[in-house]
């Protein structure tokens, strides 16, 4: 019998966060294809979250192991100094001492983001931001839904007003999930971030969800157990 669960993240989970981010990075497949180094990945996408007191993260586990996660930030201000942090303490050095394997690898996605950043929406209104990732043998099982209405209620509890997430249209199933609990496109546009890997622009979105006043969601679907 599957046993799927729901816990919040602890420091231990990093380094698994950090493969299942790299596994999932390009729209629900592995990262590889345009950014070689797992590790640079790994420490760029995940590791400030590790190192910020305003995270907010759960992850999915499948008969023990943990097969997804949701996390983020309810403070941008506070997560992009952490990012900076990484960047200073751990990139820079990893760079002089071998932890990554082909960095330069990576140097055209990283120059392509610069051209083409992701788009945001207020900071007032929608302080707090999210990354939902599960592994393909974890789909299908509730999780997904789990993981966001989890992350939410602990938003509502820490009284923040609003969250936004960036994404594509080549994400389908996420908008799905995300349009159910609620988000609306705030902000989008025609990119050629992925052109070089997909054969094609793809549309870029903001999406937001105003966290006040309204009903905690109520996704249909596969009961999961919570854990401390």
């Amino acid at each position: 019998m599957i046993r799927p669960l729901i816990r919040p993240m602890r420091p231990p989970d990093e380094v698994r966060l950090g493969q299942i981010a790299y596994q999932t990075g390009f729209f629900g497949d592995s990262a590889e294809r345009y950014f070689p180094d797992p590790q640079l990945f790994a420490d760029l996408w995940v590791r400030a979250y590790f190192r910020l007191p305003a995270a907010v993260g759960f992850v999915a586990q499948v008969d023990g192991e943990v097969t997804g996660y949701i996390v983020g930030s309810v403070n941008e201000a506070a997560y992009r100094r952490a990012v900076a942090r990484v960047v200073a303490d751990t990139v820079l050095p990893g760079l002089l001492t071998r932890r990554y394997t082909r960095p330069l690898a990576a140097v055209p996605y990283l120059l392509r983001t610069l051209r083409s950043p992701s788009l945001h929406a207020s900071e007032t209104e929608f302080p707090a931001h999210l990354h939902l990732n599960l592994l393909p043998r974890a789909r299908g099982l509730g999780l997904g839904r789990g993981l966001l209405q989890t992350y939410l209620a602990q938003l509502r509890e820490l009284n923040i007003p609003g969250v936004q997430l960036s994404t594509t249209d080549e994400n389908g199933a996420a908008l799905g999930l995300y349009r159910q609990a609620g988000f609306t496109v705030a902000v989008s546009q025609k990119s050629g971030l992925w052109t070089p890997w997909l054969g094609h622009a793809a549309w870029q979105m903001c999406l937001t969800c105003g966290l006040k006043d309204r009903p905690g969601c109520q996704y249909p679907g596969v009961a999961l157990g919570m854990a401390e």
